[in-house]
């Protein structure tokens, strides 16, 4: 029988294994097996079965993707990327409200890449996991974005800020109300700071809890599906996670009006 198309993607670790090296360009056959790390005869068996599907084409002994190929393979690559994302922690994912994503980031959620969970020690529960703060103080600029009030905010983004980090928050009007209500002094100190800036947006244009950006790693928290909260951070250190990140905190600080008095 003869196997269809989808078979011929997804079925086979060795040909999608193929298919994505070839997204990335042309390349000989030696190319192949020394980045594959396969022999001639098993990789040469699937490069049949893909010219076949009109996948891969072979022109003056380089392969590289047909015209068929350059559009499904980075469709594959997508779905790949969003399966091994919920695979790697499908507990966790399945009791988070994701609606709380907007829709165009959730279609690339695939883009986390290899994440992973982290979570503050019992005696330290309302900051942020030592990881992430250490992370933080090694950063050079830094993006969060919240909609969930933690204590250590003030006290962090001060001392980033003194030391001549680059911050920039983006918070929801109930964040800045509790931070204009319980420490208008270290709000008008953080304002007053160089490189410092402050966006303020409508509680309703933002879901997630809060999300880290920085140009060594991102960060992303949920609130669970029964509404409730714990301090956690999904962190990833991946280019694709950096870029998803940072274009999530514009989404939020494009809806947001800037404060730069109080």
């Amino acid at each position: 029988m003869e196997s269809s198309l989808l078979d011929v993607l997804f079925l086979s670790e060795k040909r999608k294994n193929l298919l994505l090296l070839l997204l990335n360009g042309p390349k000989t056959i030696e190319e192949i097996k020394n980045t594959l790390d396969v022999r001639s005869s098993p990789i040469m068996t699937q490069i049949k079965i893909l010219m076949k599907q009109d996948l891969i084409v072979e022109n003056d002994r380089l392969y590289k993707l047909s015209s068929i190929g350059e559009i499904l393979v980075p469709k594959m690559k997508a779905i790949l990327e969003t399966f091994n994302v919920f695979d790697k922690n499908h507990d966790y994912w399945i009791n988070q409200d994701m609606t709380a994503i907007p829709p165009e980031f959730l279609d690339e959620i695939g883009k986390l890449g290899d994440y992973i969970e982290v979570n503050p020690d019992r005696n330290h529960v309302f900051e942020y996991p030592k990881e992430v703060v250490k992370h933080l103080s090694e950063s050079e600029k830094v993006m969060i974005s919240s909609s969930f009030f933690l204590p250590i905010y003030p006290s962090l983004c001060i001392e980033l800020a003194a030391k001549g980090t680059d911050i920039t928050l983006v918070f929801t009007e109930y964040v800045y109300d509790r931070m204009l209500n319980d420490y208008k002094k270290e709000l008008e100190h953080f304002l007053n700071l160089k490189y410092t800036k402050l966006y303020v947006c409508n509680n309703n244009n933002m879901k997630i809890a809060s999300s880290i950006v920085t140009e060594k790693f991102m960060a992303l928290s949920l609130f669970c599906n029964s509404g409730i909260y714990y301090n956690h951070n999904l962190v990833s250190f991946d280019e694709s996670a950096l870029k998803w990140g940072k274009d999530l905190f514009d989404h939020y600080k494009n809806m947001a009006r800037p404060i730069t008095k109080i």
